[in-house]
């Protein structure tokens, strides 16, 4: 199986909006609101097809040094094959290159395959949201930091012997 991940566009929309209410139904989010994240260049909106097919996509949306995840779909005839865990190490990757720190995401305490993927990347619940996803749907927000300290290999620092010399 090979899986391709790539940047989302607006003329995977339609595809995009079908796969988000077929994981998630009336709980699906709306259309204008995945066209926004399409659209937003603070955004990370990648999708993961096998031979042109679309099987899953992720989004969210990074302000100053954080990022929150907001949705990760997958056709359901594709999990427990590895597309979450590369659809959200791509994310990771493209968060760093925008110098976010950390990802935030909420995920329903009922959703124990979502959770036990977050954790297994190295995210940490955090707390509980009361009724985050309607009257006694709660939900577990976790994080993961992803970039400590300077991102600057040893190898890009320079040192002139001028530079210590008193003048």
């Amino acid at each position: 199986m090979n899986i391709s991940i790539q940047p989302a566009s607006n003329e995977d929309l339609d595809e995009i909006y079908r796969l988000e209410l077929e994981c998630f139904g009336e709980d699906a989010y709306p259309r204008f609101l995945l066209k926004y994240l399409l659209d937003n260049r603070d955004s990370i909106f990648l999708k993961a097809s096998i031979d042109n097919l679309l099987v899953g996509f992720i989004a969210g949306l990074c302000s100053g040094d954080s990022c929150t995840l907001y949705t990760i779909d997958v056709k359901k005839e594709f999990r427990r094959r590895g597309v979450g865990s590369m659809l959200l190490e791509a994310f990771e990757k493209r968060a760093l290159e925008k110098n976010v720190k950390k990802i935030i995401l909420q995920v329903e305490v009922s959703n124990t395959p979502a959770i036990n993927l977050y954790l297994k990347k190295g995210y940490k619940i955090t707390r509980r949201i009361r009724n985050y996803y309607g009257l006694g749907r709660d939900a577990y927000e976790a994080c993961k930091t992803i970039w400590v300290g300077e991102n600057i290999s040893k190898s890009s620092i320079i040192f002139y012997r001028d530079d210590f010399e008193d003048r």
